[in-house]
Parts: structure tokens; sequence; C-alpha cells
């Protein structure tokens, strides 16, 4: 019986011992965590360290793998005869972000932070480009284009030498971030663990842009026009004008993610 109690004294003592060797304090930059997340803002990876028992650092990137939509549009409104009336033409997105936050913790053994901080990275947002010829004679291309818009708003999209024209869809490279989520950046008592993120991106105002010159016999190349939906005319392409209108809109971009974190040092 004395044997099973020490024994059974021994276990607990070590027991003990290991769970507080586990369990760390945090100090400034004294510890240090990697972290993957999966979310709204795509895949990502991060590294992450303690400023303080109420705040931490987190750097990293994520990425949205690309995502393509193909399409037909019709042009039989168009004003150039020279323009094929069915063209075919492609949607890509693909967004790649770095990014440096900040959580902060209310109270010292707190899960629930509060975050402020940035992503930075990819301004073009989506690139559509057509995949059949626009232009039925190729002795147009570079020269000719589609014609958007009207009046003294009359643009010409032009084609590139091989006949390409494309549009892109741009945000501002550097996005301001705010949110709050539950878990801790750098866990305090296992080196597992799991946090949750929600919050909204800063886009600012997305433009729709294109490499167009104004159609008269005195333009000059002018590159990443900015075409906004009240310059389009009511007879170009309604689902080109819908397409900029909801562009214009999307002033942010919320984020909800969960991340799968491992503390590398004690």
């Amino acid at each position: 019986m004395k044997k099973l109690l020490v024994l059974t004294l021994v276990a607990l003592g070590t027991t003990q011992a290991l769970h507080a060797q586990d369990e760390v304090e945090l100090g400034y930059f004294d510890n240090l965590s990697v972290g993957l997340s999966v979310g709204s803002d795509g895949i990502g990876f991060d590294v992450a360290a303690p400023i303080s028992e109420y705040a931490a650092v987190r750097g990293g990137f994520s990425f949205v793998p690309t995502i393509k939509v193909n399409k037909t549009i019709h042009a039989t409104s168009n004003k150039n005869s020279s323009v094929c009336d069915d063209i075919k033409i492609q949607a890509k997105g693909q967004i790649f972000n770095g990014k440096l936050l900040f959580d902060y913790y209310p109270f010292k053994n707190s899960s629930f932070h509060l975050t402020a901080g940035a992503f930075f990275g990819t301004s073009e947002i989506v690139k559509i480009h057509n995949t059949s010829p626009i232009l039925k004679d190729p002795a147009d291309y570079g020269t000719a284009g589609l014609i958007l818009g009207s009046g003294d708003k009359e643009y010409q999209l032009t084609t590139d030498k091989d006949g390409n024209a494309k549009i892109k869809a741009k945000v501002n490279g550097f996005k301001p971030y705010i949110g709050l989520g539950f878990g801790r950046a750098v866990m305090k008592k296992q080196r597992f663990g799991v946090s949750f993120d929600m919050g909204v991106q800063f886009w600012g105002k997305p433009g729709v842009y294109a490499d167009a010159k104004k159609n008269d016999a005195f333009s000059q190349q002018e590159k990443d026009h900015h075409f906004k939906y009240k310059d389009l005319a009511d007879d170009d392409d309604k689902d080109l004008r819908d397409a900029i209108k909801t562009v214009e809109k999307i002033t942010v971009c919320p984020v909800l993610n969960i991340r799968l974190t491992y503390r590398i040092f004690k």
C-alpha cells in the first residue's frame, strides 16, 4: 500500500511538472507560433509572436486560387461594323496579399481579441480578355476596337497587335483591416490551438480600367482609362454596364477564417 501511494504521488507530481513546463508566460517576442488559415480571404500562412500578455503581432500572406469564368457577349449594337457580333471572353480572378496584423486581448487570459492591421498586395483583382476575335479583319488589330460611351465621353476599347482587348477591375493595393475573433495567436498552455477571425478589408472605391482612347481623329492612346458606369451609353452592352455598376459598390471585403496554430518555442 505504501509503495502504491508513493507511486501515485510521483505520477501526480510528474504530471503537474509536465503541465507547468508546457504552460508559458508570454513576454516581448519570447515565443513564436506558426499558423495555417483558410477562409474568405483564401489560404494563408503566418508567424506570430507575443508583445505582452495582452497583445500579439502576426505577419504572413494569403492567396485566393485562380478562378476563371467564360462567357459570350453580343456586340450587335456596336457602332463599329468591323466588330464581330459574338465575342467570347474570359474573366480571371486571383488575389495575393501580404498581411501584418496586431491582436489585442482585453484580459490577461482572454481568448477574445480585437485586431487591426493591413493587407497589401494585388490591386488587379479581376482581369478580362477576349478568347475569340473582336475584329473581323486582322488588318484592324492594334488600331480599332469596341466603342464605349457616347458624345464627348465616347472611347474606343482598343486591341493590341494580336487582336486582344483587356479590362481590369482594380482596388487599392493597401487594404486596412479591422476585426475581432477568438483564440490566441500564441497559445499559453498548449502547443496546438484553433482560432477564428472575422472582419473587413477596406478596398477603397474599385474601378474598371482598360487601354482606350478618345474616339476622334486627334486622340492619343490612353493607358488604363477609368470607365465609370455613368460614362457608358444606354446602348452599350448591358452585362458590361451592370458589371461596372456592381464593382463600383464593393468598397469592403468581408473576412471570415479559421486558423490552426502551433507554438514553436516555450
